[in-house]
């Protein structure tokens, strides 16, 4: 199937704003009808099968990570398109937007600072932040899971990560939100990348104080190792460690606060699978798994086509931007059992939450140590947890971050 033959309706489910609330029955549609979709309204090729998405993910030789994001930028007006900060920041070599040999020399450089050594370090003040969080909505009859929890307990790991104290979440929260707001949508949006620059420019601020104290002083913590010298001689420079950081924001912060929010809906929704994870808390590494599968909190990643590729009936052509969906991957009944069923036992799970390749996130291990640790934490303290009366589920407008807008809940 070709550019030509596009199917509209389709086009029209992806662009609706229900879309957000339930993007699965598209998913479905789209595996059924048109696993590799042209979708004229996004410009983009939409691709939705299990081992389509992994094909793509696995294959930096044919589908590059670069480029992607100012093919996005040049579709601003002019004016908008020459902003300084965001031309600074989207054009620096970073992870998620290079491949080899430039991504191969980052990642080393930056993978020294998520040894397990360094995550299981973080483990007790971790535990303790989340108890912290708890004892300050303990006394409450209802509150926002999102906003009181969720949100900050990877604000506030992040901040700490990177150096600053703890009464700056408010800050890194909002910042983490203004810069998925503009990569998060089909098109690039004037007024989401103008809050973008702004964002970009204070985070940008903060850093670089922060990183000339600690090339000067290191101290035994993650940005001390981003910032030290390799093995090799070989270190990130100035620029390469604050868009580091800047995708260490976005990228640590959504997906822990999306996976923890998506992750208990699915289990409150399934009031079965929340009693077998109350009785046997061992499966709680299990369950993560299944909740990241079940309602992915990174719902695609995007390339750029190196040379003309033969996928299912389509041909995508040279230039051409490829937005693969793990979120539709992981409900693929091709590879999945009742795929729409959550399963907090279920193994082996392997879902691609986390992308494939070279490209596999690299925080996350640090997702995997918050979410069992809070989850378990929250299960413990409140054992009659429920969604607030009249509670309904509104998800945030974007098509790569997927999350809750608010989660009431009430303390029986």
């Amino acid at each position: 199937m070709t550019r030509a033959t596009a199917v509209p309706s389709l086009d029209d489910q992806l662009t609706a704003g229900e879309f957000f609330a339930d993007p699965y029955a598209t998913y479905a549609r789209l595996r059924a009808e048109d696993p590799v979709h042209w979708c004229e309204p996004w410009g983009q090729w939409v691709i939705t099968r299990f081992e389509d998405v992994l094909a793509v993910n696995k294959d930096p030789q044919r589908f590059s990570s670069a480029g992607w994001e100012k093919r996005f930028m040049a579709e601003l007006p002019a004016e908008v398109r020459k902003l300084p900060n965001m031309q600074r920041h989207y054009g620096t070599k970073v992870l998620s937007m290079t491949d080899p040999p430039e991504h191969t020399r980052l990642r080393r450089l930056v993978v020294r600072s998520f040894t397990p050594r360094v995550l299981e370090a973080l483990r007790p003040s971790i535990e303790e932040l989340v108890q912290e969080l708890l004892d300050a909505v303990a006394g409450r009859p209802v509150f926002d899971f999102i906003e009181d929890f969720a949100y900050p307990l990877p604000a506030i790991v992040i901040a700490r990560l990177l150096g600053a104290p703890d009464d700056a979440r408010h800050d890194f929260m909002r910042w983490s939100k203004d810069i998925v707001d503009f990569v998060g949508t089909g098109h690039a949006d004037s007024a989401r990348a103008l809050r973008n620059e702004t964002t970009l420019r204070e985070f940008r601020a903060f850093l670089e104080p922060v990183i000339q104290e600690r090339r000067a002083h290191p101290r035994d913590d993650l940005m001390s190792i981003l910032a030290s010298t390799g093995e090799d001689g070989d270190r990130l420079t100035d620029d390469e460690l604050v868009s580091t950081c800047i995708v260490l924001l976005f990228a640590g912060h959504e997906t822990t606060a999306n996976l923890l929010g998506n992750g208990l809906l699915a289990l409150l929704r399934h009031p079965e699978q929340l009693g077998r994870l109350r009785e046997e808390p061992g499966l709680m590494p299990t369950a993560v798994e299944e909740l990241l599968r079940y309602d992915s909190p990174v719902q695609r990643n995007r390339r750029i086509a190196l040379v003309d590729v033969e996928l299912g009936r389509a041909t995508i052509r040279r230039g051409d931007p490829v937005m693969v969906f793990m979120g539709s991957a992981n409900r693929d009944a091709a590879k999945f059992a009742d795929p729409d069923t959550l399963d907090v036992g279920r193994a082996p799970n392997p879902h691609q939450a986390f992308g494939h390749g070279i490209h596999f996130c690299v925080g996350a291990a640090l997702s995997r140590l918050e979410a069992p640790i809070a989850l378990l934490a929250l299960l413990e303290r409140f054992p009659r947890l429920r969604p607030a009366d009249d509670y309904v589920a509104r998800w945030r407008p974007n098509i790569t971050f997927r999350g809750l807008e608010s989660l009431e809940l009430a303390v029986d």
